[in-house]
């Protein structure tokens, strides 16, 4: 079953296919890139990646390498060693502009090469060669793998660097740089030139959503207080005179590189990367841009969208084999359920549903591959449009497999656009009703060809008795009609005998936790009550009634007696078949409270 994640990614690909743009000239290994050449990556906090388009193609990291430098000085150095030797006010400049304060010549912020030349020097080491090791180590423990240098892309960017040198000497007539200005120039140029694909981008940034802590490898990186510091630059200068802009119509942490990388941070749901040579006027991937603004709006990734926040959206997950409903089936179709419940699973959901909680329902749903979802929305608050359409997109994969979602919507968060039609999905008040339904379904689709049931013939009471003491049960049984509404058997009284209902319907009634009488089990054709009684010291322990007119056969406590006394053996195997359907019963409800309590 195709994930819908995956078809809303492709699909927005699609849409925003031509977006113009050159690429970058003045390096001449970028000028020699294949411009038609895309992917995109999306990236959760737990590890999971979504690609589109050529997503283990490598090109250079170039910019996009910025903040993990200044994150890792940040890391060696701490933040006022750093904020001596590099600002953080926006610049309204180009990436390559020689922008540096007045008096004390600190650049205006680490996302300009002025400030990241900086940035690259501050990283710690006994010299050059260990520095920039440690920094490619750095970049590959963000990435999850090691990597290597681009030997091509390095050479061809140093030999034309004239302008970044210019900037490298001018920091250090400041004071800024404390070393030999080339040396460090060529550190910087080796790390814009580390090569990287859109599915190590998209883990990289992914780790900084994740507070500093790689999805998959579990490695904390970075201390969480600098993760929020580097991710405030980058929203305010990582996208260089464009960064107005990118608030606006993106508003999200975000850094771009010339030879077509965009990276975006989404804080404790995703990472995001594109790759799309062809640059814009401000250097940024246009490609890129105009994906980055679909999905900002899509799945309300703008940092000024109000929100309760993310959390994990779902609260718990199980099969019906765990959690089966209040009503016994007879013994036929109790078969099935025993051999099939597993294929119907609920979903429990809660709070915001926004993106990334979607996203690992819709996985989870996924990797499950249920016969019957039954998404429970009770505790849920607020769906994200963007959830809505991967909620319904899931219903639709799961039907084109032959399966089928419902959904337990008491308060109506989730409108099916479909109501009224052939094409809406099952609702229901509540998780009781929605599982007794799918129970239904899963006895329809797996009973196979079969006589209708004998309510009496298929109870385990009688099915799995010899002849001669089945007929000897059949002889002892009462016949006995209860009217609608009336009490069958009162909480407290003495066992009573086994009851086998024939026509009707009745529920075994207990009391809650505030006093109020609530219904614990209803109860059909084919099955019993009263044999439970013979576990809690002879004493009935719920009231049963009828909720429709009942046709029941009893065997009495007295019958019962009498037929042990008259055939032992009789006695024993009716003994031994009452216990086994009384164990089943009440193993089913002690898994069914089990699941509750979680």
């Amino acid at each position: 079953m195709r994930n819908p994640v995956q078809d809303y990614l492709e699909h927005i690909v699609d849409q925003c296919g031509a977006a113009g743009g050159e690429v970058a000239a003045y390096i001449p290994e970028l000028a020699a890139a294949d411009p038609d050449r895309f992917a995109l990556c999306l990236a959760t906090v737990d590890g999971q990646v979504y690609e589109v388009g050529q997503a283990e193609h490598r090109f250079s990291i170039q910019s996009i390498s910025k903040p993990f430098t200044y994150a890792l000085g940040l890391h060696d150095q701490g933040l006022e060693t750093v904020a001596r030797k590099v600002d953080v006010e926006p610049s309204g400049d180009a990436f390559n502009e020689i922008s540096l304060a007045p008096g004390s010549g600190r650049p205006k912020n680490p996302m300009i090469n002025a400030g990241a030349i900086t940035a690259t020097s501050l990283v710690g080491g006994e010299d050059g060669q260990e520095r920039f090791g440690r920094a490619l180590d750095w970049f590959g423990a963000f990435a999850g793998r090691e990597l290597e240098v681009d030997e091509a892309v390095y050479g061809s960017e140093l030999a034309t660097a004239h302008r970044n040198r210019a900037i490298a000497h001018m920091l250090r007539e400041f004071e800024i740089l404390e070393d030999d200005p080339e040396e460090v120039l060529a550190r910087y140029v080796r790390q814009c030139s580390i090569a990287v694909d859109t599915r190590d981008l998209a883990l990289m940034a992914a780790t900084m959503a994740n507070g500093g802590r790689q999805p998959r490898t579990g490695r904390q990186l970075l201390e969480a207080h600098l993760v929020e510091h580097v991710l405030s630059v980058m929203t305010t200068c990582g996208m260089y005179d464009a960064a107005g802009d990118w608030v606006s119509a993106v508003g999200m942490p975000a850094k771009s590189g010339v030879s077509g990388g965009i990276i975006g941070v989404l804080p404790g749901q995703v990472g995001v990367a594109v790759f799309s040579p062809r640059l814009d006027a401000h250097g940024n991937s246009a490609r890129g841009v105009a994906l980055f603004e679909r999905m900002s709006r899509d799945m309300e990734m703008h940092l000024m969208h109000v929100s309760r926040g993310s959390r994990s959206a779902l609260r718990s997950s199980y099969s019906l084999q765990t959690a089966r409903s209040r009503t016994r089936w007879q013994g036929a179709d109790e078969e099935v359920l025993d051999r099939v419940a597993g294929r119907a699973r609920v979903y429990e959901l809660h709070g915001d549903l926004l993106f990334s909680g979607a996203e690992s329902v819709a996985r989870t749903v996924v990797e499950d591959a249920p016969e019957v979802a039954v998404f429970d929305l009770t505790q849920v608050n607020e769906i994200a449009q963007v959830s809505r359409v991967t909620l319904l997109a899931l219903r639709d994969r799961l039907r084109e497999v032959g399966a089928e979602a419902v959904a337990v919507d008491p308060a109506g968060v989730f409108p099916d656009p479909d109501a009224g039609t052939e094409l809406a999905s099952p609702i229901f008040p509540d998780l009781a009703s929605a599982v007794e339904w799918c129970e239904r379904e899963l006895i329809r689709a797996h009973c196979g060809p079969r006589p209708e049931p004998d309510p009496v013939e298929d109870h385990p009471l009688m099915r799995d008795l010899e002849a001669s003491a089945a007929e000897a049960v059949r002889a002892a049984m009462t016949r006995r009609v209860v009217p609608d509404g009336e009490t069958v058997l009162e909480a407290g009284g003495p066992f009573a005998g086994v009851h086998l209902i024939v026509r009707g319907r009745a529920e075994a009634l207990g009391t809650g936790p505030d006093g109020q009488s609530v219904t614990l089990v209803t109860m059909g054709p084919g099955t019993s009550f009263g044999e439970l009684a013979l576990g809690t010291d002879g004493e009935q322990q719920t009231t049963i009634r009828a909720v429709e007119e009942l046709e029941l056969l009893v065997l009495t406590a007295e019958d019962l007696a009498r037929l042990a006394d008259e055939d032992p053996v009789v006695g024993v195997q009716v003994w031994r078949a009452i216990a086994r359907d009384g164990y089943r019963v009440a193993d089913r409800a002690l898994r069914r409270g089990a699941i509750r309590a979680r």
